[in-house]
């Protein structure tokens, strides 16, 4: 769209593996999957490579400041795009899941209410000593609750049963103070219901949803750097793969969503101003328009491959705890 020259689009990061040259541009793939790239002429990026012209007319350097943003971004917008399309048409698809009235429809074994008695059918009326009718003034009363004994009343039929009950204490993250709380759950599921969405309503239900993934992946960030979160609680590439056949096994839709939350992320990953990220090169981008020069190549490719070790180093911790998490300890 910009005129600039493509001379490789490559699958995977170098060393090359294979690769076909069509045109002017070489198809490739790489030995590291982390992604891909496009070399664009006039410009030090992914390849590595030092032989080109900045003054180009169709090199990257030689575009405004404006198309330069405009390229460097363009495929974080369509991550976006992608993500925001795909839960705006589930959403108007499936609907809205709502939660209505206070009857069980779903008992977890594992959980304190199989324990106590409930029973699928069951409907509770009291809580903590409050009365209840509605599904989510019961799930805020127990949140409250993590391992405190309360009293959980309910009907079946026409009888009245009570007993005692503690919440289990879960420890949960809190996407809107970036802190893991612990909150009390007893394992029941209530009767859901799908409420109709139109396509406005379909589309500004798809807006916050990636909303609230480009904010979770915010907040994971700065827990990570102050140390409320650990790297032992992220995913790498092998637990992609096992949610994504999981997801898969789920039903079409369930998969859609997961393709949409993996592609918001994969957005947020790229816009980080990390050197080997469309972020890094938007980084580079903006300090030469600031200092008004050019920030010599070398310099450049530098940073950029203190980058990919760091993404490596980074891929090999994840992975590392995909292994412990997902196949040794089978969860």
């Amino acid at each position: 769209m910009s005129g600039v020259r493509v001379e490789i689009f490559s699958l995977g990061f170098p060393p090359k593996l294979i690769g076909k040259k069509v045109g002017e541009t070489e198809y490739t793939i790489g030995c590291v999957p982390l992604g891909g790239f496009v070399k664009m002429s006039g410009m030090a990026d992914e390849s590595f490579k030092e032989d080109f012209d900045p003054h180009d007319p169709r090199g990257f350097m030689a575009q405004s400041f404006w198309r330069k943003v405009f390229i460097i971004t363009a495929g974080v917008v369509m991550n976006v795009l992608l993500g925001w399309l795909i839960y705006s048409a589930v959403t108007y698809y499936e609907g809205l899941g709502r939660m209505t009235g206070t009857t069980v429809t779903l008992v977890n074994p594992d959980y304190p209410a199989a324990a106590a008695g409930l029973e699928v059918g069951d409907k509770v009326v009291e809580v903590a000593g409050e009365k209840i009718d509605h599904w989510q003034q019961l799930t805020d009363l127990i949140r409250q609750h993590p391992g405190d004994t309360i009293t959980l009343r309910w009907l079946r039929g026409d009888s009245l049963i009570s007993t005692e009950i503690v919440p289990k204490a879960t420890p949960e993250f809190n996407i809107a103070t970036g802190k893991v709380d612990t909150v009390g759950k007893i394992g029941v599921v209530g009767t859901i219901f799908s409420e109709p969405v139109g396509p406005l309503g379909a589309l500004g239900y798809g807006a916050v949803q990636v909303w609230w993934i480009m904010r979770l992946n915010v907040v994971s960030v700065f827990a990570l750097v102050s140390g409320t979160a650990s790297l032992k609680e992220l995913t790498g590439p092998l637990g992609i793969a096992k949610m994504s056949g999981e997801s898969a096994r789920s039903g079409f839709v369930s998969f859609l969503a997961f393709i949409a939350l993996i592609s918001i992320s994969i957005a947020f990953l790229n816009i980080l101003p990390i050197p080997m990220l469309d972020g890094g090169h938007l980084l580079f981008i903006i300090l030469e328009k600031i200092i008004r020069r050019t920030i010599p190549e070398k310099v450049k490719l530098n940073l950029m491959k203190i980058g990919l070790a760091l993404l490596i180093l980074l891929v090999i911790v994840v992975s590392y705890n995909d292994i412990l998490k997902f196949y040794f300890t089978g969860n």
